[in-house]
């Protein structure tokens, strides 16, 4: 029973869906082939998304993470090969909605990360993707594949990054938000230098329909940097 509360505790978190009429991806390409599962209690149910950084280590959401020992999360990687990873530990900022996965192994042929540190994020498209919840704005459903889009930073709200779904016909192509099933999906913004991590899926509204998120926000990575660094050598 404990550890079936532990989940539900964890259920208000965001996944991938998309705009009617659009067609998302489903394929995992360049940096989002890094994007993991993350799975809780001895029964490693589904219920995260993360992204992995290089080595031993794995970023994702604190909200998701922090009630649960090490040794009952494990993380899978779909796109970079069929095993399922064993936290070692899990480490924290002092503030924030971030958390850094220490695994008791190597992820292999992973994609090299670059945080966006100094560019501008708001007003700049994005890339997100992601497991868990996944479907048309009002229709979206439980299926664990992947799917991803694009959208554009609103603005900077309480400390986070805010971006919400257009209506339909407008926005991005492939335009995409999150919504439930999916905390810790990274946010990647397009630079002259390619694209940069600048998130990690924190919260989602509903709005008036609870299928979908109309607004997410992602917990800033710049804020995080010096600390990941500390670590991740």
């Amino acid at each position: 029973m404990k550890f079936l509360l532990l989940f539900l505790l964890t259920l208000p978190a965001s996944a991938i869906v998309w705009q009617e009429d659009a067609e998302p991806q489903t394929e995992q390409e360049g940096e989002m082939r890094n994007v993991g599962k993350v799975f809780y209690s001895p029964l490693q149910v589904h219920g995260g998304t993360c992204l992995a950084l290089g080595g031993k280590w794995v970023l994702t959401c604190r909200h998701g993470t922090e009630k649960w020992p090490p040794e009952f999360i494990r993380v899978s990687f779909p796109a970079l090969e069929k095993k399922v990873y064993k936290v070692k530990k899990i480490h924290f900022p002092e503030s924030g909605d971030l958390a850094l996965l220490e695994l008791g192994s190597k992820v292999k042929d992973i994609e090299k990360i670059t945080f966006a540190e100094k560019e501008k994020i708001v007003g700049m498209k994005v890339w997100l993707g992601g497991f868990g919840k996944s479907g048309p704005a009002g229709d979206s459903k439980l299926n664990g594949t992947f799917h991803g889009g694009y959208n554009r930073v609103d603005k900077e709200s309480g400390g986070k990054w805010s971006l919400s779904l257009s209506k339909k016909g407008e926005g991005e192509k492939q335009e995409a938000t999150v919504a439930i099933m999916d905390s810790g999906s990274p946010l990647f913004v397009e630079t002259k230098d390619g694209w940069k991590l600048c998130g990690i899926a924190s919260t989602a509204s509903n709005g008036t329909n609870p299928s979908y998120g109309d607004r997410s926000n992602y917990a800033k990575v710049q804020e995080g940097v010096k600390w990941i660094r500390s670590l991740v050598k």
